[in-house]
């Protein structure tokens, strides 16, 4: 288990390296978010109309972990949409969504359609789809997620704006073509990832059965 978490570790820096060593080689400018997307927000659902035996899966900022996509083990559901829910506010598979309050600027993936969009959990709408990937990876970054833990402002617990966020400057190579290989690079790290955890659930889950198996 501790080899296995060690290896996901070194695939990590390793994605790291890969996008800081890639902007030391290329000529770039810098533009804001607001450039290639618009923040929107999620629909203020009550709690009393939670159901843990609805269809409809709402996605709160513990959902949002950082992780590539959303982490959906615990959630709550409604059986039946507002009738005042907007369509951004039901999300679509790859719909970028970024925390703003407590664990602010944490940037996970909508991982299927259909899933809803709770407050203080936005979801980023680019413009072109062409910029989309690319997007996510800037703001998948450490430097994204301490550049708004920067900007937070409350004192129980950090909150940042749309404005926070739609200013937030990323990098653009002047030559774009590189973008989608760069992408794609990035998108085969972010899977080759998701194949360890899984590996490592495994391994937690078989440790679990034999200390289990111990005591009986």
């Amino acid at each position: 288990i501790e080899t296995q978490r060690q290896t996901i570790e070194e695939r990590k820096k390793q994605k790291k390296a890969l996008i800081c060593n890639f902007f030391k080689e290329i000529d770039f400018s810098t533009c804001p978010i607001s450039d290639f997307g618009e923040l929107k927000n999620g629909y203020a659902f009550r709690s009393d109309t939670y159901d843990c035996n609805g269809s409809h899966r709402i996605i709160t900022i513990s959902n949002v972990t950082g992780d590539r996509y959303t982490n959906m083990s615990n959630h709550n559901s409604v059986r039946t949409l507002p009738k005042d829910i907007k369509p951004h506010q039901i999300l679509q598979h790859n719909d970028i969504l970024i925390s703003l309050t407590g664990n602010v600027g944490r940037v996970s993936l909508c991982s299927v359609d259909g899933d809803l969009l709770n407050q203080r959990v936005g979801v980023l709408k680019v413009f072109d789809s062409f910029y989309k990937q690319y997007v996510y990876h800037l703001l998948s970054s450490r430097h994204f997620e301490q550049s708004m833990i920067d900007r937070g402002q409350g004192a129980a617990q950090l909150n940042i704006s749309k404005t926070d966020i739609e200013n937030y400057n990323i990098p653009i190579p002047h030559n774009k073509s590189i973008i989608p290989i760069l992408s794609n690079t990035l998108n085969c790290f972010d899977e080759r990832i998701e194949v360890e955890e899984k590996l490592l659930g495994k391994y937690e889950e078989q440790k679990q059965y034999l200390l289990r198996k111990m005591f009986v």
